[in-house]
C-alpha cells in the first residue's frame, strides 16, 4: 500500500511538473506575443507619425507651389507696369525734345512742368524695378538669424504667424505646429 501511496504521488509530482512547465512555456509564448504586439504597436505609431509628417510635407509643398505661383503673378504684373511705364518715359522725353526745339520764352513754364514729370515718371520706374529685384531674391535666412517674439498676428492649421526680427528689421515668420 506505501509503494502504491510513493507511486500515486510520484505521478502526482509527475503531472504537477508537467503542469508547471506548460504554465512556464505558456508565460514566454504570451510575453513574446505581448512583446511582438508591442513593437507592432510601436511600428504603427511610427508610421502614423510618419504618414502625417508626408502630409505636412505635401501641405507646406501645395502651400509653395501656390505662393510661387501668385509670386509670379506679381512680378509679371510688375515687368507690365515697368514697360508701361517705360512706354511712358519715352512719350515724356519726345514731348521734352519737341518742345525744346520750339521753345519760346512762354512755353519755359511748360517744358520745366514736362521735366519734373519725367523726373517723377522715371522715379517710378526705378521703384517699380527695385520692387522686382526684391521679388527675385527670395531666399531662405537661417533661424539662428531670426529674433523670434510672443506676439502673434494670427494663425491657422498649420502654424502661426508672430511678429520676429531679421537685422533689427520687423518680419512675420510662419511656426509650423509640432505635430507637422
Amino acid at each position: 500500500q506505501v509503494e502504491e501511496k510513493n507511486r500515486q504521488i510520484e505521478q502526482k509530482q509527475n503531472e504537477l511538473d508537467a503542469a508547471v512547465s506548460e504554465k512556464s512555456t505558456m508565460e514566454t509564448e504570451m510575453k513574446q506575443q505581448r512583446e511582438s504586439l508591442l513593437r507592432q504597436k510601436e511600428s504603427a505609431v511610427r508610421w502614423a507619425r510618419m504618414e502625417e509628417k508626408r502630409d505636412a510635407v505635401r501641405l507646406a509643398q501645395e502651400q509653395n507651389r501656390r505662393e510661387k505661383t501668385i509670386l509670379e503673378q506679381e512680378k509679371a504684373q510688375l515687368q507690365r507696369d515697368l514697360e508701361e511705364q517705360q512706354r511712358k518715359n519715352t512719350a515724356l522725353r519726345r514731348q521734352v525734345q519737341s518742345i525744346r526745339q520750339n521753345v519760346r520764352p512762354t512755353n519755359e513754364h511748360q517744358v520745366q512742368e514736362l521735366e519734373e514729370r519725367l523726373a517723377t515718371s522715371t522715379a517710378a520706374t526705378e521703384e517699380i524695378r527695385k520692387m522686382l529685384r526684391e521679388n527675385e531674391e527670395v531666399r531662405s535666412i537661417p533661424s539662428r538669424d531670426i529674433l523670434l517674439t510672443d506676439q502673434k498676428l494670427g494663425k491657422g492649421s498649420y502654424g502661426e504667424v508672430r511678429i520676429a526680427y531679421w537685422q533689427g528689421c520687423p518680419v512675420a515668420v510662419k511656426m509650423l505646429y509640432e505635430a507637422l
